[in-house]
C-alpha cells in the first residue's frame, strides 16, 4: 500500500529520508533495513531486513519524533550521479527511490487509443535524453486503467515508430506469495534476504499465531482443497514459494497418476495456485526427497510436466550444507519465467555444531521453558544413552514391546552430541529426542536453534502444537540459500528487462 510520495533534491552527502509517514510502516526506529540498488535504471529500493548494518534512526519534532532513514554509502550515491530529483514512494513494507531527469515532453495529433490520456506525440524536433531515449513513468495504477491486468504483455512498440526507444520501469519486485506457510519459518529466509510477503496460506489456527507473532498479519486461515486460486491474481506478486505435504510414493502401476493419489492432493493444488496467478514468475516447491525419486521419477515428471511453462532446476539440500547446526534434507523445485535458477551451492567449510547452536541458552530466553516433562521411566533410559547414540543403548530389562521387536526409528532416545550437527529433527516429545547432557528431550527453543531461528521469534500456541510447528519446518538456512539464487536471478533480470514477458 502506497502511504505517501514525495519528490527531493539529490545531495552529495548522502540518502537522508525523515518522515513521520514512516511510523505507518514496518521501518520503525531501531529496525534493521537493506536495500537494492540498480544503477543502470537509477532506481534504489529499501527493505526491512534482519542484522544488517543498517539501522532506522531519529529526530526530535514537536515533541515527537521522526524515523529517519540515512544512506551514505557510495554505490547508493553513484545509483542517481546525474538526476535532476528523486522521486520516493513509501509503502508499508519498502521505499522505492527513483532519480528522474528532466526531459521535453513530446505530443502528437495522434490519439492512440486509451493510452491517448497518458502520452501522445507532435512531429517536430524534440530535446531527450543525450540517447534519444524516451521515458514514461506509469504508475502500476495507470498501468492497470489502460491495460488491465494483462500489463505485463503491453508493448508500446506496437504504438510507437519502430526508432524509437523506451526505459522499461516495470520491473519484477521481490514479493511472495506464500502457500503452506505453517509458522513461517521457510518464509522468514525470504524474509532475511529482503523479501517481503504479500499473502501467506495455512490452514493450523495455532500455526497463524506464531506466523502472526513474527511475520505479520498477512497471513489467513485458509483450506487449499477448497480455496479460490482466482484471488491470488489480485495480490499480483511475481514469487510463490511452498511445501504441500505429500504421503502417496507408492506405485505398483507405474500408468497410475501420482499427481492423481488422493494422498498427494495438496502437492496438486500447489501447481494449481501457480497456474491460477498469472503473475508469477518463479516457483519454490519444496518436499521431501522422495518425491523426486517415487516411480522412478515418475513423480517429478508429472510436476514438471504440468508446470512445462516454467524452466524447472531441481534436486536436494541439506540444511547442513547451508549453514545450519542440522542435518535435514529437502526436495527443492526452482521454476522460472526469467530463466534458469539453479539451487544454491554450499559455501560452506565447517558444519554448525549443536555446542555452537546452544551457546549462551539460559531460561529467559523465550521458549526454553516450553519442555515436556517426562515420566521417571523415560527418564531412567535416557541415563543409559551417550551422546550419539539411541535407544539400542538402553538395556533390555528397561525397554519397552516395541522396542524388543527392533521396530524402533533411530531417532527415539536420540541424544545429541555437542561436538557435531544434530539429526534430523522431528516432533522432539514422540520421537524423545535427547538434549546432549541433561537427561531430558528438547525444548521448543533448542529446536528453533537447530533451525536457524533468531531468539526474538517466539512461538506461540499449545506446547504440542509448538513442538509440531517446528517438526513440520524448513530450515531458515535452506530458505535463506534459495532466496539469494531467485534475488540474484531477478536483480540480473531486471538490469535487463523486457518490454514484454513471457
Amino acid at each position: 500500500m502506497l502511504i505517501k510520495k514525495r519528490t527531493a533534491k539529490p545531495s552529495k552527502r548522502g540518502i537522508y529520508i525523515q518522515d513521520a509517514q514512516l511510523l505507518q510502516t514496518k521501518f520503525e526506529v531501531g529496525r534493521n533495513f537493506d536495500y537494492i540498488i540498480d544503477p543502470e535504471n537509477h532506481t534504489l529500493t529499501i527493505v526491512p531486513a534482519e542484522q544488517t548494518k543498517n539501522t532506522v534512526s531519529k529526530r526530535a519534532y514537536n515533541g515527537s519524533y521522526k524515523p529517519v532513514i540515512d544512506i551514505r554509502k557510495k554505490d547508493a550515491l553513484q545509483a542517481f550521479a546525474g538526476v535532476d530529483q528523486l522521486e520516493i514512494e513509501i509503502f508499508d513494507d519498502q521505499i522505492l527511490i527513483r532519480g528522474v531527469e528532466k526531459k521535453t515532453a513530446i505530443t502528437n495529433k495522434n490519439k492512440l487509443g486509451k493510452i491517448k490520456d497518458f502520452f501522445s506525440f507532435k512531429k517536430k524536433e524534440k530535446k531527450v535524453l543525450k540517447q534519444n531515449k524516451l521515458e514514461f513513468l506509469l504508475s502500476r495504477k495507470q498501468l492497470d486503467q489502460v491495460v488491465g491486468d494483462s500489463y505485463q504483455q503491453f508493448s508500446i512498440f506496437d504504438y510507437l515508430d519502430a526508432g524509437t526507444n523506451l526505459v522499461d520501469h516495470l520491473k519484477i519486485p521481490l514479493q511472495i506469495i506464500s502457500l503452506f506457510s505453517g509458522a513461517g519459518i521457510f518464509d522468514q529466509g525470504f524474509v532475511e534476504e529482503g523479501f517481503s510477503v504479500k499473502l501467506a496460506l495455512e490452514k493450523d489456527e495455532e500455526a497463524i499465531q506464531t506466523y502472526k507473532a513474527n511475520l505479520g498479519s498477512h497471513i489467513q486461515q485458509a483450506d487449499l482443497t477448497n480455496y479460490d486460486f482466482t484471488k491470488l491474481n489480485d495480490i499480483k506478486a511475481p514469487i510463490m514459494i511452498g511445501g504441500s505435504p505429500c504421503q502417496g510414493f507408492s506405485s505398483s502401476n507405474r500408468k497410475t497418476s501420482f499427481l492423481e493419489n488422493p494422498n498427494n492432493l495438496l502437492v496438486k493444488k500447489y501447481i494449481e495456485a501457480v497456474k491460477a496467478n498469472t503473475h508469477c514468475k518463479v516457483f519454490v516447491l519444496e518436499n521431501v526427497p522422495e518425491i523426486l525419486t517415487a516411480g522412478d521419477g515418475q513423480f517429478r515428471d508429472e510436476i514438471i510436466k504440468e508446470l512445462s511453462e516454467f524452466t524447472i532446476s531441481y534436486g536436494v539440500i541439506n540444511a547442513v550444507d547451508m549453514g545450519s547446526a542440522q542435518k535435514r534434507k529437502r526436495a527443492i523445485f526452482i521454476g522460472s519465467k526469467i530463466g534458469r535458477i539453479d539451487l544454491p551451492k554450499t559455501t560452506v567449510t565447517k558444519y554448525k555444531t549443536v555446542g555452537e547452536a546452544f551457546a549462551n541458552l539460559d531460561d529467559s530466553i523465550p521458549n526454553q521453558t516450553d519442555i515436556s516433562k517426562s515420566r521417571e521411566d523415560t527418564i531412567e533410559r535416557m541415563r543409559y544413552v551417550k551422546q550419539g547414540e539411541n535407544w539400542t543403548a538402553i538395556p533390555d530389562k528397561l525397554k519397552n514391546t516395541r522396542m524388543l521387536s527392533g521396530n524402533t526409528h533411530s531417532s527415539v532416545y536420540k541424544r545429541l552430541k555437542m561436538d557435531e550437527p544434530s539429526i534430523t529433527i522431528a516432533n522432539p516429545r514422540k520421537s524423545l529426542i535427547t538434549h546432549p547432557i541433561e537427561n531430558r528431550i528438547l525444548s521448543v527453543r533448542e529446536c528453533a536453534r537447530l533451525f536457524g531461528l533468531k531468539d526474538s521469534f517466539v512461538f506461540k500456541g499449545s506446547l504440542s502444537s509448538m513442538q509440531q510447528q517446528i517438526a513440520n519446518a524448513v530450515p531458515v538456512e535452506i530458505g535463506k540459500a534459495i532466496a539469494k539464487v531467485i534475488k540474484k536471478a531477478i536483480n540480473s533480470f531486471n538490469k535487463h528487462p523486457h518490454l514484454v514477458q513471457v
